[in-house]
């Protein structure tokens, strides 16, 4: 790879980019690969990354250029949950101008039913891809990217948002973001460590309390499952919802603090078996990668995005696609009684993590794709 020259255009929060630039920086140290940050904008990308109409989705899309000899292509990730297109209100996932002006548009969260039922899609469906799913760790070429501290997005000509339903607030604020992703999360390798730690949990389940009409069926369900674990005196078990509002007075009982990052992954780290929740849009979660870096085994609910890895990986079917709560109940203390199960498939995770999603995998995927065409 050390024919190839990549830039990463500094639109994006670091929260959704610092993965794949991790891997990037992974390619450089082993394989040669030379890698730019670029505050400025390519023509070929500008008109989009400039649209105001859509400039509240770039927080969470990576924006790149790969050359390699005269062979030039200008790509992007797309980390978003949502895993749909509207073009008229722009709520959802895609960013449609971006998605017309690059050459591949890598989706972390591809659902190919939505895709093929979608014309604004179908016609760019070539260019399409599915990428692994990311969690925020430390961001390497971290000085180069601190640039962003004394640059305000606005003077290349763009006022992307800061996250979900957070618009652009001024500079001030970006650079406060800026400032807390460079510095809050932990470097890749210290997040591995925790895969030897001892296991004396036996299930952990927590997740986000939603307070939300649309939201209400799911939390009733989840709850249901949570109440039945929780009830089980034989199992050292860490359940419940976590909010940084009072919960409803039903699920009072199983209120949780909400960790930062460091203690979430001692207290994953320590379990047999995790109990897994999709994201709000069906999509994958973070929690996913972080269950398979840490080689724990799970059960969950379904897996409805990325067929390519479920494919690949079949011992995926043994944790994920439950959706009654009877049955997620039965599947979890079953697992959590199965030693010897639930330890081969930690390891099957940890494989799968270190062959298909770990950043380097994501970076080299990307970069052999990107060769082929």
């Amino acid at each position: 790879m050390n024919d190839i020259n990549l830039t990463f255009y500094d639109t994006s929060r670091l929260y959704y980019a610092s993965y794949y630039l991790k891997g990037f920086d992974e390619l450089v140290k082993s394989d040669g690969l030379r890698v730019r940050i670029a505050q400025s904008l390519p023509e070929q990308l500008k008109s989009a990354v400039q649209d105001s109409e859509w400039q509240h989705l770039l927080f969470a899309m990576v924006l790149c250029r790969f050359q390699q000899g005269s062979k030039i292509l200008y790509f992007c990730i797309d980390t978003h949950d949502d895993n749909a297109i509207d073009v008229n209100t722009r709520t959802s996932g895609y960013h449609l101008p971006l998605l017309e002006s690059v050459d591949a548009y890598f989706k972390v969260n591809l659902n190919s039913a939505i895709l093929s039922q979608t014309p604004a899609l179908l016609t760019h469906r070539d260019k399409i891809h599915s990428i692994a799913q990311f969690f925020p760790i430390q961001p390497p070429f971290r000085l180069q990217l601190g640039l962003r501290l004394a640059l305000p997005s606005s003077w290349v000509g763009y006022k992307p948002g800061l996250g979900h339903n957070q618009p652009y607030d001024g500079h001030v604020q970006a650079a406060r973001y800026r400032r807390s992703d460079l510095k809050k999360f932990l470097p890749l390798e210290h997040i591995l460590t925790f895969r030897d730690t001892p296991k004396d949990i036996d299930i952990f389940y927590v997740t986000s309390y939603r307070n939300h009409p649309r939201h209400a069926t799911v939390m009733e369900q989840r709850f249901q499952v949570m109440d039945k674990l929780a009830s089980i005196p034989r199992f050292h078990s860490v359940i419940g919802f976590a909010s940084n509002h009072t919960l409803p007075a039903r699920y009072a009982h199983l209120a949780q603090r909400r960790l930062n990052q460091v203690t979430y992954l001692e207290t994953l780290a320590r379990c047999k078996v995790f109990v897994y929740t999709q994201g709000m849009e069906s999509c994958l979660s973070s929690k996913f990668g972080l269950t398979m870096a840490l080689g724990i085994a799970a059960v969950g609910e379904p897996l409805a995005n990325n067929p390519d890895m479920q494919a690949a990986y079949p011992h995926l079917h043994e944790q994920f696609g439950y959706t009654d709560p009877d049955t997620l109940i039965q599947q979890a203390i079953q697992l959590a009684d199965d030693t010897e199960r639930n330890q081969r498939l930690g390891r099957l995770n940890a494989s799968l993590f270190d062959h298909y999603l770990s950043p380097r995998a994501a970076a080299t995927s990307i970069l052999n794709l990107l060769q082929s065409q």
